[in-house]
């Protein structure tokens, strides 16, 4: 008797998907919350950022986070998730009727998203091997919709144009941006934006120059989105020259960089737990 092959196709596409659902951080996984929101959606201009600051100040520490913190106080993380599952600025625009409440959201939910994901993939030591499926391949529920780390990321600088937004957006890299121990606030937040560029640019594992050299190595986080911050830039300066133009804008008069060719600094892809410093 030959073999069915066109059965044997069948149960094979079947066991992939089957896989596809169960593995841990597999491909396009949806990570939906593990409870749902209170029974009062949050009133306009009040959505309840202080149930993940709550979380923040437990386990974040220089930047750093201890992930067992997480763990012990997960409710707290779901609960907040909860409300980003069921309201966003575009499911709901009414309640978030400034901008800065509107940037405010999707840096929050991006930041809590990926502190979920960690979680999800087991506290990963490293990223490089696991870095698409974790960015773009993972999805959680923002606002009824399902999006990535990448999704939000997208958001948040094609929408509001303001290249800072990259210094808030945390996705678990020890060479990324530091979390901070509280959220993000509509009220203070462009203060808090312009600090988390001067912050991060002042790092020297993200900025390597030192005069009189005319070549300055740059975080991957800065080349990334090269023409997000040279947008600000009159196009009459060209050339690397453009790009240094743009970030010294968030660098001390004394520390200015005077450099007129750049080179990658390669992105540290370990875990931003607080035990690698």
């Amino acid at each position: 008797m030959k073999p069915n092959v066109a059965s044997g196709r069948l149960h094979a596409t079947v066991f992939l998907a089957v896989m596809a659902v169960v593995l841990p951080g597999a491909s396009c996984e949806v990570v939906k919350p593990k409870v749902k929101a209170a029974t009062d959606v949050p009133s306009a201009g009040k959505f309840p950022h202080a149930l993940l600051g709550r979380l923040l100040d437990k386990a974040v520490t220089d930047g750093l986070v201890d992930y067992a913190a997480v763990s012990v106080d997960e409710a707290l993380l779901e609960e907040y998730l909860a409300e980003v599952a069921r309201v966003s600025p575009d499911s709901h625009p009414h309640l978030f009727p400034t901008e800065p409440d509107r940037l405010a959201y999707w840096i929050n939910a991006h930041n809590a998203c990926a502190l979920r994901g960690v979680l999800r993939f087991n506290r990963p030591a490293n990223f490089k091997e696991i870095a698409h499926r974790f960015d773009s391949e993972t999805t959680y529920v923002v606002g009824g919709k399902n999006l990535s780390l990448n999704a939000m990321t997208s958001i948040a600088y094609k929408r509001f144009t303001d290249a800072r937004v990259h210094f808030a957006l945390v996705k678990a890299r020890r060479g990324g941006p530091p979390l901070p121990k509280e959220p993000w606030e509509p009220a203070d937040l462009d203060a808090r934006l312009e600090e988390a560029a001067r912050v991060f640019l002042a790092d020297p594992r993200n900025v390597d120059w030192k005069a009189p050299a005319l070549k300055v190595g740059l975080s991957r986080i800065l080349l990334d989105f090269r023409a997000e911050f040279e947008r600000e830039v009159p196009s009459t300066v060209t050339g690397d020259m453009r790009f240094v133009t743009s970030l010294n804008r968030f660098r001390a008069q004394r520390e200015k960089i005077n450099a007129t060719e750049v080179y990658p600094i390669p992105l540290d892809e370990r875990l931003n737990d607080a035990a690698n410093r």
